[in-house]
């Protein structure tokens, strides 16, 4: 079994970074490390050797402590084949549905996931019979998805999210790249300002100590209150900010929804 330690860095940008790890055998791997010293100090207080070091993608906020924390730990560094030269470090490259961690049933599978940049992939922990939680980088967030402002393709981001998320189980666990939930519920409540599930789920973040317990959401959640998991619901259909949404596709719902939300 595979567990997941959520590491968070108070940077402008809210970094999380995640240890993905085995009780039994002690090894590790980490997702995007941002704060080295962070998670050299984590894996030291839980007993861990690091294996490998996997990129999402080549922004330098995913990748910033790649080459403290290898220099210090000896893992090779993984990144997307069209990101040489932009991620430090990189040893070896991502393939996509490639198995980079597994333990007692559960593996760490990656997807390629262009939209947010070219070179983005998404991380799985999944077992034989189902997906456990979905590592999203800078494609999913909480509430909303990546912007496509540096290096991306909102047409892109629209593919690749509906055919790999749209149809993804409700129980699947979210964990982004960033903690974006104020931000992104504030631009939910925008769109659909009656969705009553946006309320209950700030409530939800009430109980949270700021900057030290976040909310885990799963995709049942992101489908009542993420606008780009709603693109069919009348209420997003209706919404004034989005009129007339009924002569829209749906990538161009999608597109327009994205380009609002880069501007509010």
């Amino acid at each position: 079994m595979l567990s997941v330690l959520q590491l968070y860095s108070a940077s402008p940008l809210r970094n999380f970074s995640y240890l993905i790890y085995s009780d039994r055998n002690g090894e590790a791997v980490c997702i995007d490390p941002y704060d080295a010293k962070q998670i050299i100090t984590a894996l030291k207080k839980h007993g861990l050797k690091l294996k490998s070091i996997l990129n999402t993608h080549e922004h330098p906020d995913h990748v910033h402590g790649n080459l403290e924390l290898k220099e210090e730990t000896k893992a090779n560094v993984f990144g997307h084949p069209d990101a040489r030269g932009k991620i430090p470090g990189m040893d070896e490259t991502l393939k996509e549905s490639g198995v980079y961690f597994e333990n007692e049933g559960d593996s760490l599978v990656a997807w390629e996931t262009p939209g947010h940049t070219d070179c983005h992939f998404c991380f799985a922990i999944q077992s034989r019979t189902r997906i456990h939680s979905v590592f999203s980088g800078d494609m999913i967030f909480n509430a909303g998805v990546g912007n496509c402002t540096r290096g991306g393709n909102p047409s892109r981001m629209y593919h690749t999210v509906k055919n790999r998320f749209y149809s993804i189980p409700d129980e699947v666990l979210l964990y982004p790249g960033h903690d974006y939930w104020e931000n992104n519920l504030g631009f939910s409540e925008s769109i659909e300002p009656k969705n009553n599930n946006i309320t209950k789920v700030r409530s939800m973040m009430q109980t949270k100590r700021k900057d030290v317990e976040f909310l885990i959401s799963d995709f049942g959640m992101e489908r009542k209150i993420n606008p780009f998991f709603r693109l069919k619901e009348n209420s997003i259909l209706n919404s004034a900010k989005l009129s007339p949404a009924e002569t829209l596709s749906e990538e161009e719902l999608f597109i327009k929804l994205r380009k609002l939300r880069d501007s509010w």
